[in-house]
């Protein structure tokens, strides 16, 4: 199996590092991923100016390093620099993306990417405590048996599978996998307000993520039960009802 590996944490992340170790023995893993950390950049993508593509290598493997963006990543790994694949992986990611933070995530963003180009794709991330401690190499574990049960079940043309890990500290274990849907609540903003001498007024949102309903059984509830959680997202976003309903009245 041909495999591209990328991330929105940057080339030199730790998570984007065990999943390369976790994976390598599935096939020919290839790694093209940004240059810096690209967090919250959705499907963004680099339009009105050159992109440098910089070869990188470390003890473990050799890649490239884009200076650009995690779907740029993507794009420009399947038209020139690895060709098709059979699978693109973006993550270990510095944090839980579920629920609706999932459209601006730029770890999904990459695999949306693949997956609107006909590349079966998944996401991984990794729910972080309050302690910050980064265990991505016991993280990888996890996500290499979803990984693996997402390949056994198949992943349908167009679609991306959205893996999280829930948060591994203090020796905690996650106490089995589940299957489930996207909760689509809000979440609740907040802000820090800060006032310069010169009377500017800025305002820091918050990193955290805080939902006004976490769903029973959706990915957040789930991930929050530290369920390990398989959520497959699909980007045909027409709405049939109203579709129907605009037809008929303008037909």
């Amino acid at each position: 199996m041909k495999i591209l590996l990328t991330n929105d944490d940057g080339i030199e992340a730790a998570g984007l590092h065990a999943t390369y170790d976790a994976i390598k023995d599935l096939g020919e893993v290839h790694v093209v991923a940004p240059l810096r950390v690209q967090s919250a950049t959705s499907h963004a993508i680099t339009l009105h100016r050159p992109m440098a593509v910089t070869p990188y290598t470390c003890d473990a493997f050799s890649g490239f390093a884009v200076d650009g963006r995690p779907a740029d990543c993507v794009k420009v790994a399947l038209a020139e620099l690895v060709g098709p694949v059979d699978l693109v992986i973006s993550g270990i990611n510095h944090g839980a993306n579920v629920g609706i933070n999932v459209h601006y995530s730029g770890t999904v963003g990459a695999a949306r990417e693949a997956a609107f180009q006909g590349t079966p794709a998944i996401a991984l991330s990794l729910h972080l405590g309050d302690k910050t401690q980064d265990h991505y190499v016991r993280a990888a574990k996890y996500a290499r048996a979803a990984i693996d049960a997402v390949l056994k079940a198949g992943i349908d043309l167009g679609v991306l599978v959205n893996i999280n890990v829930p948060i591994l500290d203090d020796g905690a274990e996650p106490v089995g996998m589940k299957a489930v849907p996207l909760n689509v609540s809000p979440m609740h903003d907040r802000f820090t307000k800060r006032a310069a001498d010169d009377g500017m007024v800025s305002y820091q949102a918050h990193d955290s993520m805080a939902f006004t309903d976490r769903g029973e059984a959706t990915d957040v509830d789930t991930l929050y039960a530290r369920y390990v959680t398989l959520t497959p997202l699909h980007f045909e976003q027409t709405d049939a009802k109203a579709l129907s309903r605009l037809q008929g009245d303008l037909d």
